[in-house]
C-alpha cells in the first residue's frame, strides 16, 4: 500500500509542472486578457512630406508581471481604392519610423508590472513623393509570463492559406490553444493581437466649404429680412434695393433677347 502511494505521489510531482504550464498558457491566451493588451489607438492622416504621430497604449492585463517584453511594429502593406499592394519593395519613398529610419520599429520594454499602462508615441516620416493611400501596420509582442515564453502576432503576419488552416476547429486536446474558432496553435502563437493602419493623403482644400457656408448664411439672413419687410415693413431700404436690382436685371434680359434675335 505504501509503495502504491509513493508511486502516485511521484507521478503527481511529474505532472505538476505540465499542469502549471497549461494554466499559464490558458491565462495568457484568454481573449478577455489578449483584447486588453492594446488600446487607445490614434492613427494619423499625414500630408505627403510631413510627419505625424501614431500612438497607442500597451497594458499588462495579467495578475503577474510581463517580463522581457519586446514590441515590434511594421508597415507591411499599402492600399488604394483600386488595389492592395503587399510587396512594398515596388514602392519608392515609403513612410518610415523616425527612430529606426525604416518600415520596422522594435523596442525592448523590460518588465511591465500587473495593470501597468505603457504609452507609445511613434513618429512617422513621409516625403513629398510618398504614395498616397492607406498603410497597414502589423504587431509582434514577445514576453515571459510565469516562466513561459509567450509570442503574439497580429493578422498581417499570416497568409490567407495559413489563416484558412487556422480556422479549422481543433480537437478538444488543443483546447488551451485556440480562441473561439481560431486554432492559434496552428499559427504558432499564444494570442492574436490587432493590426492597425494610417493614411497618407493631401487634404481637400477648405475654401470651397467655407464659401458655400458663407453663401448659405447670406441667403438665409436675406430670406428672413425679406419676410420681415413684407410683414412688418422693417427694412424699407431693402425693398428699394431689391426693386432697383430687379429693374436692372429685366433691362439686361431684354437687351440680351434683342441681340439674340438680331443673330
Amino acid at each position: 500500500m505504501k509503495s502504491e502511494m509513493l508511486v502516485l505521489f511521484l507521478v503527481s510531482l511529474l505532472l505538476l509542472p505540465s499542469a502549471a504550464g497549461s494554466t499559464v498558457i490558458e491565462e495568457v491566451s484568454d481573449p478577455g486578457n489578449v483584447n486588453r493588451l492594446f488600446s487607445d489607438f490614434k492613427t494619423p492622416v499625414i500630408r505627403p512630406g510631413n510627419d505625424d504621430t501614431l500612438s497607442f497604449t500597451l497594458t499588462n492585463p495579467y495578475e503577474a508581471d510581463m517580463e522581457r517584453v519586446t514590441l515590434a511594429v511594421e508597415i507591411y502593406a499599402y492600399a488604394t481604392l483600386d488595389d492592395i499592394e503587399k510587396d512594398l519593395s515596388r514602392l519608392d519613398d515609403l513612410p518610415v519610423f523616425r527612430t529606426s529610419q525604416d518600415t520596422v520599429y522594435s523596442v525592448d520594454l523590460g518588465t511591465l508590472p500587473s495593470g501597468y499602462d505603457h504609452f507609445n508615441d511613434l513618429t512617422l516620416e513621409t516625403r513629398n513623393r510618398t504614395p498616397e493611400g492607406v498603410y497597414f501596420l502589423r504587431f509582434t509582442l514577445e514576453f515571459e509570463y510565469g516562466g513561459e515564453e509567450v509570442l503574439m502576432k497580429s493578422r498581417g503576419h499570416f497568409s490567407d492559406q495559413e489563416w484558412q488552416e487556422a480556422e479549422r476547429r481543433p480537437g478538444e486536446s488543443d483546447r488551451p490553444y485556440y480562441v473561439g474558432n481560431l486554432n492559434i496553435t496552428a499559427l504558432g502563437i499564444n494570442g492574436l493581437i490587432s493590426d492597425s493602419s494610417f493614411s497618407v493623403k493631401t487634404p481637400i482644400p477648405r475654401w470651397p466649404q467655407y464659401m458655400l457656408g458663407g453663401f448659405a448664411a447670406f441667403f438665409g439672413i436675406l430670406a428672413v429680412m425679406i419676410y420681415m419687410q413684407e410683414e412688418y415693413n422693417s427694412f424699407p431700404w431693402l425693398e428699394k434695393t431689391l426693386n432697383e436690382w430687379s429693374g436692372k436685371f429685366k433691362q439686361f434680359r431684354r437687351r440680351l433677347e434683342h441681340r439674340l434675335r438680331q443673330r
